[in-house]
């Protein structure tokens, strides 16, 4: 948390850069008349195509491939995989990060089933998707991916019952929040090939210690926290960030995530 920062009297804004701020206690911030930013519009493109990266990789097994190569294991018969043509995507959010994966999904020609908030008729048509529950979502699709803020609500959405829902030939992709996930669940789960593989991007702590059971495991892909990693995303980050502090000094606030304190 940036506790000591917030009590500095002459701190009046902080502009984060990243788009989650649940590494700033909100409500000292409030208490201390402090504006608090983030950039809650970018990498939107690089976390998509990230989560296809993780995809790809767990259905073609490129990563063990990679392993075995370095070994000495020339053999293709160990690494027969599986494509994403036609395959049913399942998308927890629709966001503006989930509606670029639904649009590459289609790329693939996959049946792509969402769970979401803020389903309508109309929404589904323009998306393409078929808005469903998550118990449907999680038995008929070939791959999960989390697109979703983490809330109370989000908190290990996924947890043993969940994982028990999926196919034992699916993977989960993960490039929102770890705490979504129950890990525990999630590494018993993979021990017992209830489901397939993993890809995950974000853990429940980090960074992943050198003793999580996950390192221990070979049906999962493990990436420290770099799914927004872009230079064109860092590059668009860094503009909104400065832009938020010019704002602030101009008299005008954006992208303000504690909006019950006014500019002064």
């Amino acid at each position: 948390m940036l506790m000591h920062s917030i009590q500095r009297p002459s701190l009046k804004m902080i502009s984060l850069w990243q788009t989650g701020y649940d590494n700033v206690d909100l409500a000292e911030a409030d208490g201390h008349g402090v504006i608090v930013s983030n950039v809650p519009n970018y990498a939107f493109d690089s976390v998509a195509e990230f989560t296809f990266a993780l995809a790809l990789n767990l259905m073609r097994k490129v990563h063990a491939a990679d392993m075995n190569l370095r070994k000495g294991k020339f053999d293709w018969r160990y690494h027969i995989g599986n494509e994403l043509m036609s395959k049913t995507l399942g998308v927890l959010g629709t966001g503006n990060m989930g509606k670029r994966v639904i649009q590459i999904a289609h790329g693939f020609n996959m049946n792509v089933l969402s769970n979401t908030a803020h389903s309508s008729p109309e929404k589904a048509m323009k998306l393409g998707v078929k808005f469903v529950d998550l118990e449907t979502l999680l038995s008929e699709s070939d791959i999960v991916t989390l697109h979703l803020p983490l809330t109370s609500k989000t908190n290990h959405m996924i947890g043993a019952s969940e994982l028990a829902r999926m196919k034992p030939t699916s993977i989960l992709i993960n490039t929102a929040r770890g705490k979504i996930i129950d890990e525990k669940a999630l590494v018993e789960a993979l021990r017992t090939k209830k489901i397939a593989g993993a890809g995950l991007d974000v853990f429940e702590k980090e960074p992943l210690s050198l003793d999580s059971p996950l390192l221990e495991l070979e049906n999962v892909v493990l990436t420290p926290h770099i799914a927004f990693l872009s230079e064109e995303s860092i590059d668009e980050c860094t503009y909104i960030c400065v832009e938020n502090v010019e704002m602030f000094v101009a008299g005008r606030t954006q992208n303000v995530v504690n909006t019950r304190v006014r500019a002064t």
